[in-house]
């Protein structure tokens, strides 16, 4: 009961903080989201290559963190204030940084050889695991820096309904794949994906796809989401799709690595790495849409 509490007042205040942002304003969301995707970096980071005491392996991280920030807050003057987009090409700076890092990593420098499956290769020794830092910035600071692509209009007003109602689909979609897949899913057990995540399946998928859909309509409705009837279906779809994706991306990254939870700032919800997992695929196909092809 005590879990049950405390789950629920921690998800209650993040649901309160990311809603409040939005509506607050352009500084509100650029600090409550350049947070989040810093710590939701950052717990990439530690989940890939480790919580290490070596300097260079740190350097290599805070360069890291810093090239993310560098393309969020780069890529919201842009679209906030109508900052040059040529500035975003600073983020290249400490992305450098890393590759340089990489040679004072002293295992990285040592080369011993082994034979495993009848040929000799190269033991390892930690090198393959620095592509991750550039994995971070892809995976994790790209979709949150492309969020300010929809907070404004093309006169420059700010505007947070459109990504609020994408938040809000996401949510259905949990909300739906939950109470069937909770309920047919474990009376059928159409498994989706098993080798990654034996608990979810095809009916609580269709479940979050009823809601997500039900919910685009809905916002659309009330006057949240200001797009045609068939474009707030089609943003619930791909919301749902690349969501659920994206979850089951993210799990797969942590079986791989034997961890269960990305963090643990959130109590008894984990870390920000598992509460954005889904926007971090669904997000992006859903603002591509968006801008090119919403009437």
């Amino acid at each position: 009961m005590k879990n049950f509490i405390i789950r629920t007042l921690s998800g209650l205040a993040f649901t309160v903080l990311v809603i409040g942002s939005l509506f607050w304003g352009p500084v509100a969301f650029a600090a409550v989201f350049g947070f989040i995707m810093v710590v939701a970096v950052y717990e990439f980071l530690n989940i890939t290559i480790g919580k290490t005491k070596y300097a260079a392996n740190i350097l290599a991280k805070a360069f890291t963190v810093v090239a993310s920030i560098s393309l969020f807050v780069n890529m919201f003057m842009v679209s906030a204030y109508g900052a040059e987009p040529l500035y975003l090409l600073f983020t290249v700076l400490p992305i450098i940084g890393i590759f340089i890092s990489n040679m004072y990593v002293k295992g990285f420098n040592v080369h011993e050889k082994e034979i495993a499956e009848g040929q000799e290769r190269r033991k390892a020794n930690g090198y393959e695991m620095f592509p991750y830092t550039l994995g971070a910035i892809v995976y994790v600071a790209l979709p949150f820096s492309l969020m300010s692509l929809v907070l404004f209009d093309l006169s420059g007003v700010y505007n947070g309904n459109i990504l609020l109602s994408m938040m809000v689909m996401l949510w259905c979609t949990d909300v739906g794949a939950y109470l069937l897949g909770s309920t047919l899913g474990q009376m059928f057990g159409h498994r989706l994906f098993p080798s990654i995540s034996p608990k979810k399946s095809w009916e609580g998928f269709f479940g979050g796809l009823i809601c997500s859909v039900a919910g685009a309509v809905l916002l659309r409705y009330f006057g949240l989401l200001e797009l045609s009837l068939f474009d707030a279906i089609a943003v619930g779809i791909i919301i749902c799709i690349f969501g659920v994706l994206g979850d089951l991306v993210e799990s797969q990254l942590k079986r791989n690595f034997g961890v269960k939870d990305s963090g643990s700032i959130m109590p008894g919800h984990g870390g920000m790495l598992d509460r954005f997992d889904g926007a971090l695929l669904a997000f992006p196909v859903a603002i591509i849409y968006i801008i090119f092809f919403a009437a």
